[in-house]
């Protein structure tokens, strides 16, 4: 089994599913599950940002999984785009590449071990056949953690008729993100045109001020599924379920005004999709989720919508 090791915070954002991009300066044709190794150089200044206490994380040691999906070529065009995906402040550096990466799984307990630079092997079984019982508790495990939030596609029987799910992630400072993901289309889940989908896939992500400019537009979404207001909260450990066209609606609202911070111009936009034919929003869908030009399509929508 190949494994990758990330310095602290880092390996924590990934397993706690809020880095879902990692920068590097080189490229690999590896897809599939890697291991997370945990280095033992922490960054305290992005510990700070993201609300973190150094003190707790584990150094040294394997602590989780997590699937690499694709390389994503980064430049000044879509760096700032993609923040909220790699977390890391300031101008584009140049030079880096994105390493995008899904369905982070946290081990019982930390492994110790040595890392090494760039893709390393360990045995196959060392993290599918550990033993929790066999390992001593950690300083984490020794102190009472909040409930886990839930993983992708627990709790969720497939359901054609709603391929969308919006999944709340908790913040720190009892703040809170929302999460988009789509179920794939069972016929393209395997040779077996009858077989089901596994899993959805992330989508998008919006929180903070982003959020909150469009939260009347959110609920609405969430109304019209059948949904309560007061359903919506930090707390909720359940997907919210959204039909085909209310899902890729939301997801273009998401997708459009992450990088915005004008308000008139979010509320442009979140108008623009209210109104909308169904045609065109899912050729905007199709265009804004697709390939390599996914990321023009969200620029020229939001020019088409906001002026941008």
């Amino acid at each position: 089994m190949k494994a990758l090791s990330f310095r602290q915070p880092w390996a924590e954002l990934i397993l706690q599913g809020r880095k879902t991009i990692d920068l590097r300066t080189w490229a690999t044709h590896y897809r599939g599950c890697i291991a997370v190794h945990a280095s033992k150089t922490v960054e305290e200044d992005v510990c700070a940002a993201n609300g973190i206490d150094p003190t707790s994380l584990t150094r040294g040691a394997l602590v989780g999984t997590v699937e690499v999906l694709e390389m994503v070529s980064l430049d000044n065009g879509n760096w700032e785009t993609l923040r909220d995906q790699h977390l890391k402040p300031g101008p584009f550096p140049g030079d880096l590449l994105g390493w995008r990466v899904a369905d982070p799984q946290r081990l019982p307990r930390p492994i110790p071990m040595r890392g090494r630079l760039r893709l390393f092997n360990i045995p196959d079984d060392l993290i599918r056949g550990v033993d929790p019982s066999a390992l001593p508790p950690t300083p984490e495990q020794r102190r009472p953690t909040p409930a886990a939030h839930y993983r992708v596609g627990d709790d969720a029987a497939y359901d054609p008729e709603k391929p969308f799910e919006v999944h709340v992630v908790p913040r720190p400072g009892g703040d809170y993100g929302l999460a988009l993901y789509q179920w794939p289309v069972a016929s393209n889940a395997g040779a077996d045109s009858n077989a089901k989908p596994t899993r959805p896939g992330r989508l998008v992500e919006l929180s903070g001020d982003s959020l909150r400019a469009v939260a009347d537009h959110v609920l609405e979404a969430l109304r019209g599924a059948g949904y309560k207001a007061t359903d919506l909260s930090r707390e909720r450990r359940t997907p919210f379920r959204l039909d085909e066209e209310t899902g890729l609606r939301l997801g273009l609202l998401f997708l459009a005004v992450k990088p915005l911070t004008r308000l008139d111009r979010v509320e442009a936009i979140s108008g623009g999709l209210r109104t909308m034919p169904s045609e065109e929003a899912y050729y905007w869908f199709s265009k804004c989720t697709a390939g390599t030009g996914a990321v023009n399509a969200q620029r020229a929508l939001r020019i088409l919508l906001a002026g941008e």
